[in-house]
């Protein structure tokens, strides 16, 4: 029998929804609705992009702005690509699902939901939801404009606001219930000019699109339980209450966080810094995470291994980026920095810098983009 570990991406495939990059924001969203998806994929050049429900959160003319505008690009992944390297990618990068790639063709997807439904009988078993759960999340109050809950998801980067009243929950908005209530008909010939209705209807009370009966579990309830409650009545996130009192919220990126634990090395490992763009992002996080481990050759007494990536300037859509590495060893610390515009390409000179360091013992001084290590 394959172990958790080892399954494969293509044990768990389902269909994506691919679109052209010319296709109008409008037309994406009719889409997303009648086939219930939370992202849509789109090739760009050699690059496969994704846009959310949270993406069009951003969109302000979504008759005649193109999806191609709200696009990142993300990972492509292999049939045979195992399915806790892509947990670890939704959960650093708060993506539900990434595009399965055969043959230079997008041939389907692998979805957080297929993942939970799938293996949470083995690794969810009865940890408690208040072990995973998020506390204290973010709330609006009924009254409070949809506008203002809409700016709240963009600027901190969630999909759900429970609503609160007398420190009671009452409610919940989602992404979802934003675009697929506030922003319709777009998907219809008929729908012409109505942007200026749109963003009245933003001027709304949450409390008139949310869901007044949200999935609620307690602290104790067993993370399987909450899994398969989600699963069954179609729900991204179980809040987390004692009564009326809200203590958390649980939503599949905590289940990809609570499956991602069991592939953490045994080296502590920290990345500060990461970009917004998940495909460099990735990339980066990948190469310095195997540096490490394939490290434990020349140096097995690695206590901490330590990068702070930051962003020196920018040309046009380009970044700079400066990245500093620290590996604490029990007898000294090994540390290099460098800089340039392509953020995978450093950490390879990164890791050719902090081998050579590792064989040959010598102690050299710092200099710009050279190594040196502190006893």
């Amino acid at each position: 029998m394959t172990s958790q570990k080892d399954m494969l991406v293509k044990d768990f495939m389902s269909e994506g929804l691919i679109v052209e990059p010319s296709i109008p924001i409008s037309k994406v969203i009719g889409l997303m609705r009648e086939k219930d998806v939370y992202e849509v994929f789109a090739w760009i050049g050699n690059k496969v992009g994704t846009a959310t429900v949270r993406d069009i959160l951003r969109a302000k003319n979504p008759v005649n702005m193109k999806v191609e505008n709200l696009l990142s690009f993300v990972p492509k992944l292999s049939l045979n690509t195992r399915l806790f390297e892509a947990a670890r990618i939704m959960a650093d990068y708060r993506l539900r699902a990434l595009p399965i790639i055969q043959d230079n063709t997008i041939i389907g997807k692998i979805d957080i939901r297929a993942i939970v439904g799938k293996i949470k009988e083995g690794v969810l078993g009865s940890v408690k939801a208040s072990k995973i759960m998020t506390p204290s999340p973010v709330t609006i109050a009924p009254n409070e404009k949809v506008s203002k809950a809409r700016e709240i998801m963009l600027r901190r980067k969630i999909d759900h606001l429970p609503i609160e009243k007398d420190r009671k929950v009452c409610g919940i908005l989602t992404s979802e219930n934003i675009v697929f209530n506030l922003i319709t008909n777009h998907s219809s010939d008929k729908y012409t000019a109505g942007v200026p209705d749109t963003f009245k209807l933003l001027d709304f009370p949450a409390e008139a699109i949310m869901e007044s009966h949200p999935l609620e579990c307690e602290p104790h309830t067993p993370i399987k339980d909450v899994a398969e409650r989600m699963l069954s009545e179609n729900r991204s996130y179980s809040l987390v209450t004692l009564g009326e009192e809200l203590h958390g919220i649980i939503t599949y990126r905590d289940f990809t966080k609570l499956i991602l634990a069991k592939e953490e090395t045994s080296i502590p490992v920290y990345i500060i810094g990461l970009p917004d763009d998940p495909f460099e992002a990735e990339a980066a996080k990948t190469k310095f995470t195997r540096l490490i481990n394939s490290l434990g050759r020349f140096l097995p007494s690695i206590l901490e291994a330590r990068s702070t990536i930051k962003t020196s300037s920018m040309e046009g859509q380009r970044r700079r980026y400066e990245v500093n590495v620290s590996i604490r060893t029990a007898k000294e610390i090994f540390t290099y920095t460098t800089s340039g515009w392509d953020l995978p390409t450093l950490y390879d000179e990164v890791a050719d810098a902090i081998k050579r360091m590792a064989t040959s013992k010598k102690k050299v001084k710092r200099g710009r983009g050279r190594p040196f290590t502190e006893g």
